[in-house]
């Protein structure tokens, strides 16, 4: 063997790679492919075993992986699964140390209903307190009763840095355990908590614990109290920031809270900000009044909104200092009481046009994009940095769209770095395009393609189209919902695109 590999820092970070960033689980019998291959290691040689457990156990979803390991020690995975409890055995405990010191992340996941009974089982003799002594993070996104969401108090130890809990607004647990959260985690660097709206009591608990955390670089809440948005507006940790507004109840950010410091504008230290509200408006006298200049930022309001809305905000955000700094910007909205919502248009989104260091935008609005090839091309033009674009999951709203795959290359052509493009075209247009469309477009890294809302008439051309376009996408998407011969004539384009991959000579011989 190697000597590299009788290292365990080493070994331990080439099994890493096996797991391709997935969490252990055992919803399919046996785990993924790279699990097995981890437990199959683990059984190989002494030099592997304890970096494979180490990683195998490191990201666990919890509690189907503990439940199995019980399955052959007198209690049985089908025992947690019912309504009575019972205390784990000397001999489950036993088998469960072998396991639970490696345990770094903890994912509760939202499907699993059945966790009281043996999260009830861990607080009991003969297991030893904490259960999860080296836990790191631990996220809950599970949709539980009220009543069960306490028991995560027995995860809360001095090792634990990143806590996420979700909680449904139908459903608002007690939130009284998280209170002694900063005395119990001293060293928690990410808290999200989100999902219980205005709630005037978790409010207040929030707030408090949130004014305890001084470590703090990411935050993610619902409404806060007055004297924590202030405390949290000067926080000289905090990077990234989801925050909702009130509305009609504006906070007021004219008492700094250092006066014996040079005072600097609330949230200057936010890298990533995420804003959310009930109505665009809201969030525009927001901006208005702080002035955030972040890299990354998400806005994201319950209600649709009017382009004349949507031109308020673009407008608003639109002064040099956020036209140098940021680099990614989504906004979405969910829903609209109007019955028809007017169509957005370049002269909406031409503020944006002057965010020349734009590297992502996500625009998933209840408004449908009536935009030409020229103006895309334009846009395109604005932004040479350009990674991500997606405007409405590429879901038109109306048919057909204005943009074709001639605006499609020149768009690629204008953004050399874009790699993934949501977009509505109409893919029967296929006119203004040279014989070589490759001389149009020039080399580029797109790959990811999804045209959903999209129909195609000829699908061999236009998949000839795109792989001499775009040479590194292998398969067009077009999302889920969709007509069956809808479906059908994608199929076929992708088909083709294979064919072309496979033997590029076909394409020669045309």
């Amino acid at each position: 063997m190697h000597p590299a590999l009788q290292l365990n820092d080493i070994i331990y970070v080439i099994f890493r790679h096996l797991v391709n960033g997935s969490s252990l689980s055992y919803y399919e019998s046996g785990g993924n492919l790279g699990q097995m291959t981890l437990a199959a290691l683990a059984r190989t040689c002494r030099v592997f075993h304890e970096p494979a457990l180490d990683v195998l156990w490191g990201d666990l979803h919890f509690p189907p992986c503990l439940i199995h390991c019980l399955s052959d020690s007198g209690t049985g995975a089908i025992h947690y699964l019912n309504n009575t409890v019972r205390a784990l055995t000397a001999r489950d405990w036993e088998v469960l140390q072998k396991y639970v010191p490696r345990v770094m992340s903890v994912t509760f996941d939202p499907e699993l209903t059945y966790c009281r009974n043996l999260l009830k089982a861990l607080r009991q003799p003969p297991v030893a307190q904490p259960p999860l002594p080296n836990l790191q993070r631990l996220q809950c996104y599970s949709h539980w009763a009220a009543e069960d969401y306490p028991f995560l108090d027995v995860f809360f130890v001095p090792s634990l840095t990143d806590l996420a809990i979700e909680v449904s607004s139908f459903c608002i647990p007690d939130f009284s355990f998280i209170s002694p959260l900063p005395i119990l985690c001293p060293h928690l660097t990410s808290f999200r908590l989100f999902g219980y709206g205005s709630h005037e009591s978790i409010k207040a608990i929030v707030s408090n614990v949130v004014m305890s955390l001084p470590h703090l670089q990411t935050l993610h809440c619902d409404q806060l109290s007055q004297a924590a948005i202030t405390f949290v507006a000067w926080h000289p940790s905090l990077t990234k920031l989801d925050i909702r507004i009130p509305n009609g109840h504006p906070y007021d950010f004219s008492d700094f809270p250092h006066p014996t410091l040079p005072r600097i504008p609330p949230f200057s230290r936010i890298k990533s900000f995420g804003i959310d509200s009930l109505r665009l408006s809201v969030i525009t006298a927001f901006i208005q009044v702080v002035q955030p200049s972040p890299f990354h930022l998400r806005i994201t309001m319950n209600q649709g909104s009017s382009p004349e809305g949507l031109l308020e905000l673009f407008s608003t955000l639109s002064n040099q200092q956020r036209q140098e700094s940021i680099q990614s910007l989504r906004v979405q909205s969910y829903k609209s009481h109007e019955p028809r919502t007017a169509p957005i248009d370049i002269d909406t989104i031409r503020p944006l046009l002057y965010f020349s260091k734009l590297r992502e935008l996500h625009l998933l609005m209840i408004n449908s994009f009536h935009l030409s090839d020229k103006e895309l091309t334009a846009m395109g033009a604005s932004w040479p940095c350009l990674e991500v674009i997606n405007l409405n999951n590429s879901r038109a709203q109306t048919a057909p769209s204005n943009i074709t795959l001639y605006g499609l290359i020149l768009l690629v052509n204008k953004c050399p770095l874009l790699r993934s493009a949501h977009l509505a075209i109409n893919a029967n247009v296929l006119k203004g395009i040279d014989e070589y469309p490759a001389s149009m477009v020039g080399e580029n890294d797109l790959f990811n393609l999804v045209l959903a809302d999209t129909t195609v008439q000829n699908p061999r051309a236009f998949a000839l189209i795109v792989s001499l376009a775009f040479p590194k996408v292998k398969e067009i998407a077009v999302g889920m919902r969709r007509p069956f011969h809808y479906g059908c004539h994608w199929d076929k384009v992708n088909e083709h695109l294979k064919a072309f991959r496979l033997c590029p000579e076909v394409i020669v011989d045309m």
